[in-house]
């Protein structure tokens, strides 16, 4: 019996209700006049009268008295307000998290609405932060302070929020507080015994063409005395899925009721109650007419609700109001057993914490040597074996423990379902290097078997937790889960970006620089100019820490770039400030809190949809760990890196700066030790993140390795492109990539470091428009197959590779960049294009074409000029390919970017050469056409 209970409860079948609930019923009232039809309006009880407010259009306040049933019109507020969830504070009803205008458009109201009934006035409030707004939210009073949590900024567009904000009425004080375990709009929450509940609601994506479906089937609750979210289990998912959704409390239970959703075309009528202490559901009697927007409240006995709309979306609205006699007593509990499965969302990082030995970064017993904690995941479609990690105190970013008895895991779920665990914690002299633990020590900790649920992502947008793993595809990157491809657009420089002051412990040895070399400053890395960039709701550490480096990012972003290359480990190398260790000197022992507080930062890049393009040494110090082999210590090295950082969707594993000897350096590594780095990853690394090289910048130097790579079969997925001269970058890549082909080696390439090593990408104002870099190293490489660029700021200017503390310095880069960008992944399938430089008739033009029985061509013209392009008709032996047939010219502005744009000729027919005309505009600029077969 136990057993057929809990399958009832995983797959969402409610027991059944108390016969006390069953004989509660809904009552449809006669009425004195009838409240303005309305739907995502707030209603609210206020000095026991009710008020429905709101909703589309600008709508008188309709307010009915429970005494008379008599409904009276009173003001309208100042603008539009819809979906909000109203509450009352000293009198008067607060309408916070609201939105305006039309569908599916609408914007968050920027200020705080207060309505005064006894007055019938409306007023503006306070100011809502400016990236803290948004509508469809929840909002709840607690202790005379407003809470607000969930909602979506981009109206039914897309970005839903698991945001939660504290506001002080008497004050006008903001707070953030930490976020939801579940993002969710279109909801409302309630307060039960010091915590918020919030069931219900969905993530609305009208860009995805999901406006309706993806409810949010489990509840999230705040506990404010201690201001932390409890972990999400089975329990708390909600018989009935639906968003729109009304809720009330009464006598410790929650209930919830009415709603939208994708599986009927009727507004949901169903009233369920979720009873906190016995955490189990039970069904109440349905009201007698399904609706949506508008609210449940209370008055004396009797909850009602009113208006609304009686179908999923706008029509029809309602008029009526309906009321239920609440029980005077506590109903009679369930007899269910509650499911406390944990639930976790796919694609976000699952931290298993298990408590172990205590030890300490410094014990004899190395805990990062001489103990490895290792844990199995099973689904029915998967199964996956993780390394763990020595966690000090479990929150060594916060506290900068050295000590503790935490040992943590760290797994990205790729599949909805149910997961199952066990771990193993061993002990044994250096068993951390051991790819088979069966020979270690078993040491005894808690919780070592478990089994979890899996629930759909609740992220959109560039943030990699709504799209996937990136890995290597067919000469790109691409999200494993999807057909979607990626370029890697982004930066280069500062290599050391991890030289930070406000991580622990980081600073930078003291010696020389090479003439040849950056010269690092004696300061760390600050970054204050981009202070202003962080946001508020944005990660910290240590009581504010890293704004700046956050804030970093979110400039990045915002410029529309998707990667980082940093080093994780320089010494000996240029800037000698980043190492993952306790001691540049001891590469056995790790800095516990640093690597938490790197995990923070990488964490917000990866929501941001920013590539961690991970370098793992220098040229100068390939040589540092076994002499270039991956012995003990390189091994321990990539182990700890791939156990605390390998569950993030977007990282690259770049094996090494200008790996390689070189005339300038002439000792290095060799192509079997290459190799084996390579083949570590491939071995160790359960997520196959992409594995890169990054070549040396001519010939002379990286001619030779890359030959004896090229030639052999290994576990390389491509090049991180170094070339000195910018001309030939194009010419390089297309050669690159030809190599590999002909040796059966499916690399992806990226242009990763243009030179001169002394230059690099200037500043704005040194090089304005950036001209050679846009036609050789942005366009030009991309046209010749490249899977992405980055920018290198160079070593001996202003804001060079060590010392940049301002990504605004090259502000219009990132702005041609993104045109680019945007270009390729609005217009062209590129992961099927290839270099056609041969089809067009101008010389120092680039064609990038798709094969011929699907014809799409992208032609990039340097500066202004005729082309013409080969449509000839193709025949062979044994096949023909026809062209004939109308195509479509456009042109796209590289400079400026936007939509598609006519030029002289529109449109052109197959068979033959065509002339592509002029471009729209006068002035001798680049160009790009688009040739589509119509």
């Amino acid at each position: 019996m136990k057993k057929k209970i809990y399958l009832f409860f995983l797959l969402g079948i409610i027991s059944c209700a108390p016969k006390n609930a069953s004989q509660l019923k809904w009552k449809t009232l006669k009425t004195k006049g009838q409240p303005t039809a309305r739907h995502e309006a707030g209603f609210v009880a206020c000095n026991e009268k009710l008020y429905l407010l709101g909703g589309r259009r600008i709508n008188p306040t309709s307010v009915f008295d429970p005494k008379t049933k008599t409904w009276t019109e009173q003001s309208a507020p100042p603008i539009e307000l819809h979906h909000f969830q109203p509450v009352v504070f000293k009198n008067a009803i607060y309408i916070l998290g609201a939105m305006t205008g039309g569908w599916p458009n609408e914007t968050p109201v920027e200020k705080i609405i207060i309505y005064h009934p006894e007055k019938d006035e409306f007023v503006f409030g306070d100011e809502i932060p400016k990236h803290r707004r948004r509508g469809g939210a929840g909002c709840v009073v607690y202790n005379d302070k407003i809470y607000m949590v969930g909602g979506i900024t981009e109206g039914h567009i897309t970005g839903y929020k698991n945001w939660m904000d504290e506001y002080d009425p008497a004050t006008g004080e903001w707070r953030t507080l930490p976020n939801a375990p579940s993002a969710r709009d279109h909801f409302q929450a309630v307060v039960v015994d010091d915590k918020l509940y919030t069931f219900a609601g969905r993530n609305t994506s009208k860009l995805t063409g999901q406006d309706m479906v993806l409810t949010i089937n489990h509840g999230n609750v705040f506990d404010f005395k201690t201001e932390t979210w409890a972990p999400v289990q089975n329990y708390l998912q909600i018989p009935t899925g639906r968003a729109g959704n009304s809720i009330f409390a009464h006598k410790g239970n929650i209930i919830v009721g009415g709603g939208e959703s994708g599986t009927q075309v009727k507004a949901h009528n169903e009233v369920e109650a979720f009873n906190p202490t016995t955490k189990t559901w039970t069904t109440w009697k349905p009201m007698n007419e399904g609706r949506h927007g508008t609210g449940f409240a209370v008055v004396g006995d009797y909850v009602y609700t009113a208006s609304g709309c009686g179908n999923r979306g706008g029509k029809p609205e309602l008029t009526t109001i309906e009321r239920m006699k609440l029980p005077k007593k506590n109903l009679n509990p369930s007899v269910d057993v509650p499911d406390e499965t944990p639930v976790f969302t796919k694609w976000h990082t699952v931290t298993l914490s298990f408590e172990g030995p205590k030890t300490s970064e410094n014990d004899e017993h190395n805990p990062f040597l001489n103990y490895a904690l290792e844990v199995k995941f099973k689904h029915a479609k998967s199964q996956k074996t993780i390394r763990g990690f020595y966690a000090a105190d479990g929150n060594a970013g916060e506290t900068s423990a050295e000590s503790g008895n935490i040992w943590q895991v760290r797994f990205t779920p790729e599949h909805i379902g149910k997961w199952s665990y066990s771990a193993k914690l061993v002990s044994g002299d250096s068993i951390a290097l051991e790819p088979d633990l069966s020979d270690g020590k078993v040491i005894s900790i808690n919780h070592s078997e478990g089994n979890f649920l899996v629930v759909p992502t609740d992220k959109a947008g560039s943030d990699f937790r709504a799209k996937g793993r990136v890995v290597a595809g067919s000469k790109n990157f691409r999200f494993k889960s999807s057909k979607e491809y990626l370029l890697k657009m982004g930066a280069n420089s500062p290599e050391n970006f991890l030289g930070y002051h406000e991580f622990d412990g980081t600073y930078r040895i003291s010696t020389e620089n090479r003439e040849d070399e950056a010269k690092a400053t004696e300061e760390l890395h600050k970054f204050e100019p981009h202070l202003k960039d962080w946001k508020t709701g944005d990660p910290t550490w240590k009581n504010g820490k890293g704004k700046a480096i956050i804030g970093a990012v979110n400039y990045l972003a915002s410029k529309g770039m998707n990667s980082i290359y940093f080093l994780t480990m320089n010494i000996g190398g240029d800037g000698k400030d980043v190492w993952p260790y306790q001691s540049p000197d001891d590469f056995t022992r790790f800095d516990v809190s640093r690597l938490e507080q790197w995990e923070v930062l990488f964490q917000h890049m990866q929501s941001k949809g920013i590539l961690l393009h991970i370098v793992l040494q220098e040229t100068e110090n390939e040589l540092l760990l076994d002499g270039g082999e991956t012995g003990p210590m390189r091994q321990l090295y990539y182990r700890e890196l791939i156990a605390r950082f390998g569950h993030h969707l977007g990282l690259i594993w770049n094996l090494g700066e200008e790996n390689g000897p070189a005339h300038w350096f002439p000792t290095g590594q060799n192509n079997r030790q290459r190799i084996a780095m390579a083949k570590f990853f491939h071995d160790n690394d359960p997520y196959n993140h992409p594995v890169l090289l990054h070549t040396h910048s001519d010939k002379r130097n990286r001619a030779p390795i890359l030959d004896s790579l090229v030639s052999s079969r290994h576990y390389l997925d491509g090049l991180s492109f170094q070339h000195h001269d910018r001309k030939t970058v194009p010419e390089n890549i297309y050669k690159w990539l030809g190599v590999a082909a002909r040796h059966y080696n499916d690399w992806l390439i990226s242009m990763d470091e243009i030179g001169m090593w002394h230059t690099g990408a200037l500043t704005d104002t040194a090089d304005v428009d950036h001209t050679s870099l846009r036609s050789y190293v942005l366009w030009g490489s991309l046209m010749s197959g490249a899977a992405g660029v980055e920018w290198y700021f160079g070593a001996k200017h202003v804001h060079n590779d060590l010392t940049s503390e301002d990504w605004r310095q090259r502000d219009r880069l990132w702005e041609l960049t993104d045109i680019a960008h945007q270009f390729f992944q609005k217009h062209l399938p590129y992961w099927k294009m290839s270099r056609a430089n041969h089809l067009i008739s101008m010389k120092e033009a680039y064609c990038f074409a798709t094969s011929y029985r699907e014809p799409i061509f992208a032609i990039y013209l340097p500066e202004r000029g005729n082309c013409t392009l080969n449509l000839n008709n193709i025949k062979g032996p044994n096949f023909s390919i026809n062209l004939e047939g109308n195509y479509k010219v456009s042109w796209y502005d590289p400079l400026k970017g936007g939509n598609l744009q006519q030029g002289s000729i529109v449109e052109i027919t197959g068979g033959s050469i065509r002339d592509l005309g002029l471009p729209p505009k006068e002035g001798e600029q680049d160009w790009v056409i688009l040739v589509e077969k119509i």
